[in-house]
Parts: C-alpha cells; structure tokens; sequence
C-alpha cells in the first residue's frame, strides 16, 4: 500500500431491524431510556431518548447468539453463542461469553473506539447442543445455564473462575430458566408441560429437582408458556389456556383467569361499542351473512414478565395485560391494551430499571403466498430463513414453531409505568422503535440517491422503505439516522430490483411484469407516477444526471426519458443479448450503459451513448454464466460481478474470457452482492455467511486476497450499496436486516501519523473521479500555481457553503410535495387557525369569569376566616387559664402522693426482708436433703454400671465363643470346596450361565440385605441420637432431683427385667444360631448331591477352584461388613434398653419430686395469704392515721392525740403479731445456709430453663404439624373445589337438558291439542264422563297417568304465551328483506320497486338519519329500542289474554 491509498476501517453504526429468530430474553432494558437486543450477528444497544444505537464490542465471527441475560446491577450481560458454519469449514461449538456492559455516556460518543467488553468465556461439556437459557444469581458471582434437547442440562457456573460449579440432565423439553432473586441456590425452570424450582446445595454441590406445584395430572395436561418472579417473593407462572397461577414458597395462592379479566374491561370502551356495532349489523343484514359477527377466540397467552408492582402478561391478538400484586398476593388489573391491528403475538417483554417504559418484542404471523408467480419468491424466501434460523437440529426442540423467518417482527415500547392513564386514552399506548417498522423478508434490492442523503430498500414483504443517514456534523446528534417512508409496493407482486433518482424524489421499481415510477413525498401523499407493462423485466437504472432511465424487458433494453415519458432508444435484435437481461447500468460519466444477461448465453456488453449508432464500445460473453451485482470502473474500462450459482467474483475488460477471479474458500463463503468505489481504490463484497470482505482495487493478477472481513448479519448478505459521499456502506440480508456501516478513510502522512479524509475531502474525490480528473505530477511553476488557484477557490467554495447551509434548507431537508395535496394542507391549517382562534377568544371570556368567581369566593372565605380567628383567639384565651389553675393544682397533689408513695414504699420493703429471709432458710434446709439423696444416687448408679459391664463382659465371650465354632465350619465348607472343586470344572462350563444367574441372584438379595441393613442401622442411629439428648435432658434434670430410700426394692425389679432381656438377646442369638446352621445343612446337602451328580467331572476342577477362590474373595469383604453391622445394631439396642429402663426410674424420681414440690407451693400459698392480710391490715391503720393527721383536721389539735390512740387500739392484734417458734427462719443463718441457698437457686433456675426449652421443642414440632395439616387441608380443599365446580357443572347441564325436554314435551302437547286450552268448560255444561274418568283410581291406590296434570297445563299456558309474543313481536318488526331467486321474472321484479317499497326506503332513511342525529347528541338508541320492545311486548301480554 502507498501512502496516496487511503486505508479503509469499518465500523457498524446503526441497523434497521431485529435478529428475526425465536430467542429468550432477546430484549433486555438496560435503563429508563435504554435496552440492547440482538440484530444479525450483534448485540445492539439502543438509547430511546437520543434516538441512536451503539453496539457492544465482540468478536461476531462464525457466532450466532442463542441466548441472553444480564446482571441484576445491570454491569454484565451473559451471552450464549453457536460457534461453527454451514459448510463445516469451522466446526460447531458452543460457549457462553460474559460481557462488560458499557456506560450511557460512553454510548453516545459515536467516534470512540470501544474496548473488547468480553470479560470470561465459559465452555460448556456438551459443545454440540445450545445454550437456551441463562440467568444471573442476585448478586452476580454465579450464572445457571440450560442447554437444548435432548439433554436439557442446567449447569451451575462460577464464571469467574469459568469452572462448572454442578450440573444436572432434565432430559424433558423446557425452555426458561429464572433465578430467585431472593435466594441465589434457588431458581426455576419451566417447559411446556414443566415447572419446577431447584436448588443447590454448596455443600456437596449438588442439584435438587422440588416436587410439582400442580398436581401431576393437571402439570402434564396444562401448556405453561412463560414464568416469572414477582416482587423477589412471588413465583408467578402463564399457561397458553389464559391462567396466571402465583406461587409463594412452592404453594399456589392464587389463580387469575386473564381471559376473564379481559372480557370485564372489555365490556365498556370502544371494543365494547365496536362489537355492539357488530351485532347491529348481523341484525340488520339477517344473521348468517358474509357480514355476521364471528366470536373471536379466547386469548392465548404466550409471554410473561415482571414490572416493578406486579406482573404484564402478553398473548395473541395483540394483548397486554398489566397488573398490580401486593405484598399478600392479592392481583389488581390496571389495563387491557390491544396492539393496533390486533394480529400482533407477543414474543417477549422487558420493564426497565425505574419502571417507566417496557419494550415489547411481537411478531405476526405472514401469510404464504401461493398466486402465480410469488410461490417461487416464497420458496426462496423459505429456504434461505430455514437455512439460517433452524438449520441447528441441536435447538429445533425447545424453540416454539412460531419462529419461522415467515413470522414479521416487530419492537416496541409501552409506557407500563403510567398504564392508569393510558388505559383511559391520555397516551399512546405502543411506540414503535423504528417508527414506519423494519422489512420481514429476503432485501431484494438496495439504491442510494446520489445527490440526497436517502437509500431505498425494497424486500419479499413487498414493501418499498426509504432510510435517511446524517452527514458528518449531524452525526453526533440525536435522532441521526431516520426512517422516512414506507410504502406498500403491491399487494401479490415481489419486487425484484429497483434504482433511485439522483435528486432522490423518484424510484423506479420493477415488478413481475411491470415496471412502476413512484414520486417520493410524505406517507400521506406518495403516488405512483406510472407503470409501465413489460414482459419478463430484469434490471432498471437512472443515469447519474437523471435525465434517462434504462429498463430491461426479455433480451431487450429500452432507454427512457422518465420525466417526458418519451422512449429514447432500444437496444435489441442482433446487436443485442441472446438470453435474458437481469441488470442494466451507466457508467459514472453516463457515457456508456452497460447490460448483462443469463445464461445460457451470459454475455456482458457495453453501449456508446455518446455516438450516433449507439456503438458496443464493451463486451464480453461466457456460455453458461449468470452474472448479478455488475459494477464498472470508467478510469480502468473493467467491469467486475458475481457469478451464480459457483459465487466467485469475476473481474472482466473488453474482448477478454476472464482476466481474474477470487474464488471462495468454502460454501460459507460465497459471494452474494458487490459494491465499488474506484475512488477510494476499494471493493466491498458480501458472503452467505453474512460478512463483508474488503479488496483493494484493482484487484492483483494474480493472488487476490481481502485485506479485512467484518462479519455483519446472521443471514446470507443479499444487497450492498455505499451512499453517494461513501461514508457509509449498507448492507442487507435474507432475514430482512439492513445495517449500517460507517467507513473510515484515512490516509498516512509523511511524518508516519494517520489523518482522517473528513466529508468535503472525500466530496472532491469522489466527484474528480466522477468526471475522469487525475491526481497529476507537479513538473513546473505554472502547474503549482494552478494547484494553488484551485484549492483557493475550493476553499472559497466551502466557506461559502457552509455559509449558505446555516440559514438555507439543503436538498436533504426538501421534499417534492404536489399542489393539490400542498393546497389541501394549506386549507387545513387555516381552518385550524381559525378554530384555534375561536377557541382562544371562548377561553379568554372563560377565563375572565372564572376569575371574578374566584375572586368573590376569595373574599368570602377570608371574611369567614376572620371571624373563626377570633373566635378561636378567645376560646385559646379561657382554655390557657385553665391550664395554668390545673397546673398548679397538679402540682401539689403530685407532690403529696410521691411523700405518701415514699413511705409505704419503706413500710413495705422491711416487711418484705423478713419473709425473704424465712423462705431462705427453707431452702437451705431442702438442699440439704437435696445433696443427700443426691449422693446415695451417685453409689447406686455406680453399682448398676458394674453389674451392667459385668453381663456385658459375659455375653460378648459367649458371642465370641459362637461366632468362632460357625467360622470353624465355615472353614471345614470351604476346605471341601477347594478339595472338590476341580470336579466341577466341566459342569461349570456347561451351566456357567446357570450360576452366573444364581451368583447375580445372590449379590442381589446379599444388596438388598445389606441396604435393609444400613436402613435400619441409619434409622437406630437417629433414633438413638435422638434419644441421647432426650437422657441428656433427663439427666439434666436427675441431677437437680433427689432420691428416695425406698429405691432398693426397684432397683431389685430393674435387674430382674435387665436379665430378662438379656436372656431374649441370648435367646435371639441361638435363634440366629439354629437358622444358620439349618442354611448350612441345606448347603451341606445341596453340595452331597452336586457331589453324588458330579463325580465324572473330576478333571474340571481347577477352573472351578479359582472361580470359587475369587468368589470367597469377594464375599468376605461382605461377610465383615454383614458382621460389623449386626454387631453396632445389638450394641445400639442393648443401649436403647439400658436407657430406657434409665429413662424409667427419672420419670418415677421426677413424679416424688413433683409431689414434694406441690406441698413446698401450697405452704407457699398459705405464707403469701398470711402476708397478703398483714399488708391489709398494715394499709388499714395507715389511711385511719392519714386520716387523722389530714389537712383539713389539722386545727383540733387538742383531740389530735386521742384519735391516735383510738386507732392504735383499734389495729392492737398487729401489735400482737410474731412469727411461728418452730419456724425455721428465725434461726440465724451461717454462710455455709446463704452458699447452699444460692446453689439452690442456680440449680432452680437450670431446672427452669431446661422445662422452658423442652416446652419451646413441643411447641415448635406441634406448630410444623398443623403447618403440614394445613398444607395437607388446603392442596385437598383445592382438589375438592375442582370436584366440586365439576359437579355444579355437571348439575347444570343436566337442569338445562331436563328443562329442555320439559319444554319440548310441553310444546308437543299443545300441538297435538291446539284447541283443548282456547275453550274453557263453563260451568253449566254438563259433565260427559270426564269428571268420572278423572276421578277414577285404580285398585292399587296410585292415580293413571294423565297429560291433563296442572304441571302440564302450565307448560301449555306458558308456551302458548311464548307463541303469542312470537306472533306480536314479528308484527312489530320491519318488513323482511325480500330472498333472492334465480329466476329472470324475479329480477325484473327486483329491478324495478312497488311504491311501497318506496315509500319504506324513504321512511327508513328518515328513521336512520334522526338516530344518527340522536347518536350525535349522546343518547344510546340501541338501548332505547331494547328498552321499547320490552315494553311493547309485557304490554300486549295482558291485551292478548283480554
């Protein structure tokens, strides 16, 4: 490269569009104002508010994402990719990349290179099946990923080690996958017919699958769609049925019918008015019409996600339903939205941080086309979506059906934050991100305007899409790139290919058989300007002027003047192509068109359009080769396309085969699509694998590599095109994605720095090379001096421009708007103004009176206001001298109550310390005997262990003594074995399948022995856990319990019983005994006849020797662990027994000490009743003392003394009063009594704390079985609430059906007796035997059936009365539409209306117009007519029966 070639860089700067492929969490929100999603082979991060996208660095080569999620701090984002191609030139893998999240500040600077934001790769064991799923734990360290069918496997990770924590195969199809986000090991995984929770257990790092939340009948049966966590607390979970179930701790609390809450908000509002409407018109136009009202289906949910106060659910036919859940899992519906059209699915949907807007991801389902010629655009459009989206059979099985590339994707944004206001109409409801939406299918044709910051796509969706992009200054700022236009180009037709007018106001686009010109204007008045019917159209083209426009038609090329409509010239007959042509296109100085067919004939030729003749001035031809995507280079006179179906890139000159071709490496990397900028010495060519591959121009003879490959889309790239300044190349795919690229021009410098070309640079070379001009050598003064001229007056052009630009409108900012629809506009915004006006003028009066009532309201309030002041100001007055009184009479009375309080308190308190120090000497005195009884325990105790240890000692020598005589004949069987052994060695060859089956038999039944045993040694072992605490309670409490001197003689009954059970395990050990020696006789004689059946096969013995040999070594190691555990299980029991008999005599000691305790509490309660009646007494004599000495009898001093006295007289027997003499307290107490009080004490209060934790114990376990029974309570509720509501259905039905059949019989009757009822008997008639037969009554007591019963008279009343109001309310109706007849005398009779039906007409349309008026004015008529006919019809009732 030298340094006059400027180096080119690509860097991805917008995209139009959405990775058109069912993925979980394709949408995330990152923030308020921003979201990323995923877009061809990249992750895209859109910013709302500015209206731009960024994108997030990483590697995209061979890498389609299959899964996303990020952190709950919003810093990391975990990506799942597929790694590998197509063609198998890179192999397929699959690995998980942790990426770094960067700033909203660092989004906005669109110059900043980025770093590489991946931070960890993780690589998952099964490389061959994708990742699914993923989610983050609460607090970021670990991530839990779920993998594709057939596995499913959830892997536990600790991603920054990248190292697989545990992991789990759930082998069933599911498909979301959730973290708690309260509990970072638990998370939850639901499938179609799958929802569990799970968890990890870090100590042994493990995965535990919890039982179903559902019954596992309704589980199975039920399809769940989606779930979500509510509030951190509430598991909430969607079924396809219309059912929200809320999970709270793995129990269901409630079950919301989403399909019921929808036809409650739906049965007021426009849907409700639009289906009145409907049945209006069914009425009007007889019913069963084309026009009638179809019920449309209940909604089917299909997405679920949470939001910062409940939960939004999504479904078909465009629902969003938003709801409220509170902290008791009460659900409260905010709003029910339908998206416009109501055809939308929703895919997805993410709330942002601050809950002020959620993105939406939906799709609707496209129709396939099958009329004529589209059915091979739709085959085409299905084979390249298919080969992309679900040519991974690894992830086939978890995704729906409904990810088909047929389906049309679209974003966007609800505002779920303010859903109160939008569900009253205040907002709009559902935004779309790209405002005039994105193509749904193969780009089949991509032009730029040459002159207009525009570039138009055209797509199978058979849309035709116009994209502003931004110049350099604006490019910065918000809003840069833009969607102007979107336009259906027809409604059964594809277009092919297109071309743009360089003023960009004008394309032209060709169709099956035609060729269509549109005027680009605004959405409202675009129009076409004409079309043009040609026979197989290939290509079509605008010269760079504008002035003419090439269409291909068959093997012909016509030039055009499009502005005239005037055919200029035609290129056919044997000067032109053989087959047909498939693209024309001009030169850049339009000197020359340039055309190429297909094979078979595969020519390229050129024409002069600067001669008369209009020359072939190029031409080229190769049998059998399709040439697409041809560009010309005018300096080199070389012309370069790719050729199909091989997808190499062909460089061709005139009269020439092929000059060179760049073949692809593999089928991955075919080419597709070209695009040339001989100015920039520069060739961007697109692959089927989706990436853009940069040549230098003119290609090398020999050697032709790319000097740099971006990897763009995850479809087959199948259209480029540069803008007219080249700094921004765009691209399209096969899944309908365009993205943009911005190309970066820099050029070296002779100092070794890189300077970038900026806009105006890139201008003049562009259009220098346009129009031929050359850089040229400086040789002389006078050529520098033209240099200097000439960049003098450039740079005096772009001041001047720049000038112009800040205060003029540019081309970009024009649009060609036709008069009429101008006009019209115009017209409108004065009847605006004029309305505005008007309504300005109304508010303005409107104003002025509110004003004066609001003022007159103002001075009435603060007239009112002054006079409740003063009326205040003199209650606060009164009520501050109460205060002040009350104060001080509190004052003083508080003080008198504390001198009073102080000595009574003193009184008390001494009274108080002689009792305390009498029941202080009881207790010495009881710990006394306390500590005795202790001691004599103590001795017992012991003697029992010894006598315990000696039996012990005695029955282990004689298990000992067994257990050697059954090893000596165990011994004396195996040396017979070995003897006889080789005897067997034929037999064993013969029946070696025999024994292998008997040996598996026996390893079977040894297992099952040996588990039974290991069950039972783990269930003694937690039984005798626990009962060693419950001894160790025991014994806790033994230690503070004395015993008693009549123990002996128990202790005489424990021994006796101990040797009792001694002797039943001696007794149970013999039992064992005889059953192994009665299995060793059955052995003995089982091995005598094999002996006396196997005598001839001496000479087989040695194989048979070591077969057993191997066998004995594999049975021993058994034989010591069988041993070893019978050994522990007879020492746990012996001990269980032991502690048992143990646990007896402390219940009988705490039984005596409980007794002696109850005398201790009633002494205790005569003492306090003693002391209750002294503080009486006490209390007595000193209110008669303050009685005496009060205030008010402070003046009769002199009789002051005898009251004294009289009260002391009174209240003599206190005097009198002394402690028992035998009381134990009165003795003085010595230190040793206060250490043993206190010891006492300590050891009552151990007592205390240990009932109060065995108490805490009890209550604890009786509180988790009424929590299990309430369990148990509500799971059988629920089921009999569903049996229940089954029944009441069924009842229903039934009453329905008998009804039915009652009223069908009634109507019978009444048909087969038309005139029985009408003629009443009168009561003169005589009677002709039917009172007789009436009265008749059989022998048997019970009457004969009748017709004639009351019921059925009823029944025929009530269904004559239905016949009569039948008959009035068909005479109250409108006359019938007439029915339609085949017959000619029944038209002409239709042609041509009767007077009456005249006059009809005219009084119908004068009825209908005074509704709408009535309409108009806000009556309901379709209520008031109800209203009538119900009248009219309750008051013919009573007319008819007069």
């Amino acid at each position: 490269m030298t340094a006059e070639e400027p180096q080119i860089k690509l860097r991805l700067a917008h995209a139009y569009g959405v990775y058109p492929s069912a993925l979980r969490d394709a949408v995330i929100a990152l923030s308020d104002e921003t979201f990323t999603f995923c877009v061809g082979r990249h992750i895209a991060i859109c910013d709302q508010s500015r209206q731009r996208t960024a994108f997030l660095s990483r590697d995209p080569r061979h890498r389609v994402i299959t899964a996303m999620t990020k952190s709950s701090n919003g810093k990391l984002l975990a990506v799942g990719e597929r790694m590998g191609s197509d063609d198998g030139s890179v192999p397929h893998a699959v690995q998980i990349s942790i990426l770094a999240v960067p700033k909203a500040e660092t989004l906005s600077e669109t110059k900043a290179e980025m770093k590489e934001e991946t931070l960890k790769v993780l690589h998952p064991a099964n490389k061959r099946l994708d990742i699914i799923g993923l989610a983050f734990t609460a607090e970021g360290k670990y991530l839990v990923s779920l993998s594709s069918l057939p596995e499913s496997t959830v892997t536990y990770w600790r991603w920054e080690s990248e190292k697989p924590v545990s992991s789990h195969d759930i082998q069933l199809n599911v498909n979301r996958l959730l973290v708690n986000p309260s509990s970072p090991s638990q998370f939850s995984v639901s499938g179609p017919t799958y929802l569990r929770l799970w968890d990890y257990n870090p100590n042994d790092h493990g995965l535990n699958e919890n039982p179903s939340m559902f019954p596992l009948k309704q589980e199975r049966e039920m399809k769940v769609v989606d779930h979500c966590w509510v509030l951190a607390t509430f598991l909430c979970a969607a079924s396809e049925d219309g059912h929200v179930y809320i999970f709270e701790e793995g129990e269901q609390r409630e079950d919301v019918d989403v399909r019921a809450v929808i036809e409650k908000d739906e049965s007021v509002g426009p849907k409700a008015a639009e289906r009145e409407q409907a049945k209006t018109l069914q009425k009007l136009m007889g019913g069963d019409g084309p026009t009638a009202a179809v019920e449309p289906p209940g909604v089917r949910l299909s997405a679920l996600a949470a939001w910062g106060r409940g939960f939004v659910v999504g479904g078909n036919q465009g629902y969003v339903g938003v709801f409220k859940v509170d902290a008791k899992a009460q659900v409260e519906s905010i709003g029910t939205f339908r998206m416009a059209g109501e055809k939308a699915i929703i895919w997805q949907m993410s709330a942002s941080a601050e809950d002020s807007s959620m993105t939406i991801l939906s799709y609707e389902e496209q129709e396939v086309e099958t009329m004529g010629g589209n059915t091979a655009g739709a085959k085409r459009s299905d084979s390249a979506s298919r080969r992309s989206v679900t040519s991974r059979s690894s992830s086939a099985g978890n995704r729906p059906e409904r990810q088909s590339n047929g389906n049309m994707w679209s974003l966007s944004v609800f505002p779920v934050g303010q859903a109160d206001l939008a569900a009253t109409g205040q907002l709009e409801v559902f935004t779309p991100v790209f405002p005039t939406g994105n193509h749904h299918g193969k780009i089949t044709a991509m032009k730029p305007a040459f002159s207009r910051r525009v570039i138009c796509t055209c797509s199978e969706d058979k849309q035709l899409k116009v994209w502003g992009y931004p110049s350099e200054e604006a490019e910065a700022g918000p809003n840069a790139f833009t969607s102007e236009l979107s336009v259906q180009a027809s409604p059964f037709e594809t277009p092919t290919t297109m071309a743009v007018h360089p003023l960009g106001f004008q394309v032209a686009l060709i169709l099956e058989d035609m060729l269509r010109i549109y005027h680009l204007t605004t959405q409202a008045a675009t129009r076409t300007h004409f079309d043009l019917p040609l026979k197989h159209p290939g290509g079509v083209s605008y010269s760079n002027s504008g002035s003419m426009l090439a269409v291909s038609s068959e093997n012909d090329v016509v030039l055009i003047d499009p502005w005239r409509a005037v055919v200029v010239h035609m290129f056919s007959g044997r000067g032109g192509h053989l087959s047909q042509v498939n693209q024309v296109l001009f030169s850049e100085d339009d000197r020359m068109l340039l055309s190429s067919g297909m094979a078979p004939h595969g020519a390229i030729y050129g024409w002069d359009l600067t001669t008369e003749n209009r020359e072939r001035a190029f031409e080229h031809v190769s049998k059998l080769s399709t040439y697409t995507d041809l560009n010309f280079d005018n300096r080199l006179q070389l012309a370069v396309a790719v050729v199909k179906p091989e997808g190499h890139l062909r460089v061709i000159s005139h009269l020439s085969t092929t000059q060179i071709e760049v073949q692809p490496e593999s089928r991955g990397s075919v080419y597709t699509s070209l695009c040339l900028c001989s100015a920039l010495g520069l060739l961007l060519a697109g692959t089927q694998q989706g990436s853009v591959r940069c040549f230098r121009w003119p290609l090398p003879e020999a050697g032709a590599t790319y000097f740099a490959e971006v990897p763009l889309h995850a479809h087959g790239i199948s259209a480029m095109a540069l803008s007219y300044d080249a700094r921004y190349l765009f691209s399209g795919c096969e899944g309908g994605t365009v993205m943009c690229c911005e190309v970066g021009a820099t050029t070296l410098q002779p100092d070794g720095t890189s300077m970038k070309i900026n806009a105006m640079q890139l201008d003049q070379k562009l259009v220098r090379a346009r129009h031929g001009e050359v850089e040229k050598p400086v040789l002389n003064k006078a050529q520098r001096d033209d240099e200097k001229k000439m960049a003098d007056m450039q740079r005096k052009i772009w001041d001047a421009v720049r000038a112009i630009s800040a205060t003029t409108a540019s081309l970009d900012d024009l649009l060609q708007v036709p008069k009429n629809y101008f006009s019209d506009v115009l017209s409108e915004i004065r009847e605006l103004e004029d309305r505005m006006q008007g309504m300005k003028h109304e508010n303005d009066h409107m104003l002025e009176q509110k004003e004066n009532e609001m003022q007159e309201k103002l001075q009435t309030i603060q007239m009112e206001r002054r006079q409740e002041k003063k009326v205040a100001d003199d209650k606060y007055d009164g009520l501050f001298l109460q205060l002040k009184q009350t104060n001080l009479r509190h004052g003083q009375e508080q003080e008198e109550a504390n001198a009073q309080f102080d000595q009574r308190n003193r009184q008390l308190q001494d009274n108080f310390e002689g009792s305390i120090s009498k029941e202080y000497q009881k207790q010495s005195k009881l710990l006394d005997e306390l500590q005795a009884l202790r001691d004599e325990f103590d001795r017992s105790k012991s003697k029992m262990a010894q006598e315990h240890n000696d039996q012990l000692s005695e029955l282990r020598a004689t298990q000992e003594r067994a257990m050697r005589e059954w090893r000596a004949e165990y011994e004396k069987v195996c040396n017979l074995l070995k003897s006889d052994g080789l005897k067997f060695e034929e037999a064993l060859r013969q029946q070696e399948n025999e024994y292998e089956g008997q040996i598996v038999e026996i390893l079977e039944r040894e297992r099952k022995a040996l588990q039974d045993e290991s069950e039972k040694s783990t269930t003694a072992l937690k039984d005798g856990v626990s009962m060693k605490q419950t001894i160790a309670m025991l014994q806790n409490q033994v230690k503070s319990k004395d015993a008693e001197l009549a123990e002996a003689s128990k202790e005489q009954d424990d021994m006796r019983k101990k040797l009792q059970a001694s002797q039943e395990m001696a007794d149970k050990v013999r039992a064992q005994l005889k059953e192994r020696e009665r299995s060793l006789k059955v052995k003995d004689e089982a091995l005598y006849k094999l002996r006396e059946q196997m005598k001839h096969l001496e000479s087989f013995r040695f194989v048979l020797f070591h077969k057993v040999r191997a066998l004995e070594e594999e049975r021993d190691p058994l034989e010591e662990q069988v041993n070893s555990l019978k050994t522990s299980v007879r020492e746990m029991y012996s001990e269980f027994v032991r502690e048992f008999r143990q646990k007896q005599k402390l219940d009988q000691l705490l039984s005596d000490k409980s007794t002696l305790s109850n005398a201790l509490q009633a002494e205790n309660v005569q003492l306090q009743e003693h002391l209750v009646q002294l503080k009486k007494d006490g209390r007595r004599m000193l209110q008669d003392v303050e009685a005496v000495v009060h205030a008010e009898n402070t003046a009769d001093y002199v009789n002051m003394g005898k009251k004294l006295e009289a009260v002391c007289d009174r209240h003599q027997k206190l005097a009198a009063w002394k402690p028992p003499v035998d009381d134990p307290g009165n003795e003085p107490r010595t230190e040793a009594d206060l250490k043993k009080g206190t010891a006492l004490m300590e050891e009552m209060a151990q007592q205390r704390d240990l009932l109060f934790r065995k108490k805490e114990m009890a209550s604890a376990s009786a509180e988790q079985a009424k929590r299990e029974c309430a369990s148990d309570i509500r799971k059988l509720t629920s089921e009999n609430a569903a049996l229940i509501a089954e029944m009441n259905t069924l009842r229903t039905e039934n009453r329905s059906y008998l009804r039915s059949c009652k009223e069908m019989e009634a109507k019978i009757m009444a048909m087969k007796n038309p005139g029985q009822t009408a003629i009443s008997q009168t009561a003169s008639a005589p009677d002709l035997g039917g009172g007789a037969a009436k009265n008749r009554v059989p022998p048997s007591g019970r009457p004969l059936p009748s017709s004639d019963t009351p019921y059925v008279r009823r029944k025929i009343v009530d269904a004559q009365e239905q016949y009569r109001r039948a008959r009035q309310k068909q005479a109250n109706q409108l006359p019938p539409v007439s029915q339609q007849s085949s017959s000619p005398m029944a038209r002409m009779r239709r042609a041509e209306p009767t007077s009456e039906e005249a006059r009809f007409a005219q009084s119908m349309e004068g009825m209908q117009a005074q509704r709408n008026h009535m309409e108009n004015q806000g009556f309901n008529m379709s209520k008031l007519h109800e209203t009538a006919a119900d009248m009219a019809a309750d008051d013919g009732g009573p007319a008819g029966q007069q």
